[in-house]
């Protein structure tokens, strides 16, 4: 079966070959027509046309040849689309059409490569393209651009808005989302975003970079937030610099004494909430993530210096290995001493930081100050249990999974042993999202230190003069 990629490559190559052939044609039948016109005509002058055409017809096929590297439009290993082509193709649809871009990504490519070598990667990818292109041919999607992006990722374009197309990429997901290729497992992604809001090319993959990360934890294949992009960063720099915050508590009940979890959203101009979501990406990439959470810490310790109760706050890993936060947290100790030991820093990474050292003085050199530490998705992030090999922590805060499953027995002898393991590491055990006596009961019974969730506490926003 012939597909989309595979026949426009063909007719590129063909255009590319009259475009060396044509010329050369011409210029012959030109330059005999001409020497059969002059009056004498030797058999030296044609022998030296003849040279003098080949040369020229070497030298310009050589050119072509050369040339041509510079104008390949597809991907040599899956003979899908080059990104150059694949980007013009999209800014040419867009002049006519609302388009959507879906990425569909093989998400365990790295170590389908290190498993089973370059070779069986390769063929990998190659039977995606296949899946993808069959897929949507047997829905009459006959003319589907593909695009290799980079690595596992797969660029697709449609005609028509992400409420036309998320069905179908669903229905994908569903027959192809687990598969296998000679007994190698694949699994793969896939997230979507349309040109309705966003206009430019580059703004759309670091969009859709943006939702694969958090497809991982979310499962989502679209974003359902209509705001423009350039709105949004506007928007949140405004209430970064104007210090615009929401600022809400839920109680955690903990055997010694009450402790309060504190989540921030922005404001913007018209008294609407960004959610954490949509403005922390965009924090990280125009690099105010350390100055966002300092402002955080700020609110946070002035509410400790009013309060016997202590606070928690999620901050970045990278924020905490910054030696410039670190200096901003000691000064705020200094400014509201009656917070220390009452402020916990909750964090939580997804790969393992390579200068381990470093960073276990770093956090030695928190606690010492007065603050304390907690690590989160405790269970359930592999990089957690790494850390508390390495690190002196407080608290742990055990994965949500845990809770969503904890009538289950077998959930339950887990847990008994990841909290025993932590009450011999000295740190004491959080779990979040008790909803009923029934799981209350047997977190008690587990001996989990601190529970939190609606059956202790519904969410509460603070007040502007609480915070301030």
């Amino acid at each position: 079966m012939s597909f989309y990629t595979e026949e426009i490559e063909r007719s590129h190559r063909f255009i590319l070959a009259l475009r060396m052939g044509l010329p050369i044609f011409l210029l012959s039948v030109v330059s005999v027509f001409i020497l059969f016109l002059q009056p004498l005509v030797t058999f030296t002058s044609i022998i030296f046309l003849i040279f003098m055409l080949l040369a020229i017809a070497v030298y310009f096929i050589f050119f072509l040849i050369n040339q041509s590297a510079y104008e390949a439009i597809t991907d040599s290993i899956t003979h899908s689309f080059s990104i150059e082509y694949f980007t013009k193709l999209f800014y040419r649809w867009c002049t006519r059409h609302t388009v959507t871009i879906v990425m569909i990504n093989v998400d365990n490519l790295t170590t389908i490569n290190e498993k089973y070598g370059i070779k069986n990667g390769n063929a990998v990818l190659m039977e995606t393209v296949r899946q993808i292109n069959e897929f949507f041919i047997s829905k009459e999607i006959k003319k589907l651009p593909i695009c290799r992006y980079k690595g596992g990722n797969f660029l697709v374009l449609f005609m028509g808005k992400k409420e036309h197309i998320i069905s179908l990429i669903e229905l994908f997901l569903a027959k192809y989302q687990e598969n296998s290729l000679n007994e190698m497992e694949i699994r793969l992604l896939a997230v979507l975003l349309d040109t309705t809001h966003v206009k430019q090319f580059n703004e759309i993959l670091t969009r859709l970079f943006e939702l694969q990360y958090a497809s991982v934890d979310k499962h989502t294949v679209t974003d359902n937030d209509d705001i423009i992009p350039a709105e949004l960063e506007q928007s949140v720099l405004e209430a970064l610099t104007y210090q615009r915050y929401s600022v809400a508590t839920q109680a955690v009940s903990c055997e010694k004494n009450l402790i309060y979890e504190v989540t921030f959203k922005l404001i913007n101009k018209e008294g609407g909430l960004v959610h954490q979501s949509r403005f922390i990406p965009l924090l990280n990439r125009l690099g105010k993530m350390r100055e966002y959470e300092s402002h955080l810490l700020e609110i946070v310790a002035k509410m400790a210096e009013k309060s016997m109760d202590s606070y928690i706050l999620s901050l970045s890993a990278v924020t905490l290995r910054n030696g410039l936060f670190f200096q901003h947290a000691l000064e705020v100790l200094q400014r509201y001493p009656k917070a220390k030991n009452k402020i916990i820093l909750l964090f939580e990474e997804k790969e393992y930081s390579p200068q381990i050292k470093r960073f276990r003085e770093q956090i030695a050199q928190y606690r010492a100050v007065g603050y304390k530490i907690a690590l989160d998705k405790y269970g359930g992030n592999h990089v957690t249990m790494m850390y508390l090999k390495e690190f002196d922590v407080d608290f742990l805060h055990f994965d949500i999974f845990y809770t969503r499953h904890i009538m289950e027995e077998k959930y339950q002898n887990i847990l008994q042993g990841l909290n025993i393991t932590a009450h011999l590491c000295g740190a004491m055990t959080w779990m979040s999202m008790i909803e009923d006596v029934q799981s209350e009961d047997v977190a008690k019974r587990l001996k989990v230190n601190c529970r939190q969730g609606n059956y202790h506490g519904k969410i509460t926003l603070k007040e502007e003069n609480e915070i301030r």
